[in-house]
């Protein structure tokens, strides 16, 4: 929204690009890409160092209370078996963790480059984040997951 003009603004195709800069300190670059670059890097790396096996299920007490599995159930599985090159399984089992995996890598991937090269990153796509259009549709594809997980008795 265009506060002087008083309408919408639409973006640009420049403010989707993504803009870089180096800054003077190698700090600054470390405090905006370090923790971005740790939490997916654990997220796409621990499912090769630790099997399947020694993960610590617990029950979902949602299934328990309502017989139905809650929204992330089988999430874990399928992350895990995404890492192992399980794509049929995982899929099968929980098809939005597919789409979720591959915005980690592009995550991973984007943040790690800009510790490597020392430049601090911004992508034009941060806007849409802030967009509540963006928060249903998020929250349409989990509704959709979940209906698909119920419909076929996934649990």
């Amino acid at each position: 929204m265009d506060i002087r003009a008083g309408r919408f603004s639409p973006i640009t195709e420049k403010s989707l690009l993504p803009e870089w800069t180096r800054p003077d300190s190698y700090w600054d670059v470390v405090v905006a890409h370090l923790p971005m670059a740790l939490l997916t890097g654990l997220g796409l790396f621990l499912p090769t160092l630790v099997s399947y096996h020694y993960l610590p299920f617990m029950n979902c007490t949602f299934l328990y209370v309502t017989g139905f599995p809650c929204p992330f159930c089988g999430f874990t599985r399928s992350f895990w078996a995404l890492s192992a090159g399980e794509w049929y399984l995982a899929v099968g089992n929980y098809p939005l963790s597919l789409g979720i995996y591959g915005l980690m890598v592009i995550f991973f991937t984007w943040h790690s480059t800009a510790l490597l090269l020392g430049i601090k990153m911004k992508s034009g796509l941060y806007p849409l984040c802030k967009s509540v259009y963006s928060w249903w549709i998020i929250g349409a594809l989990f509704f959709i997951n979940w209906v698909y997980r119920i419909s076929f008795g996934l649990t």
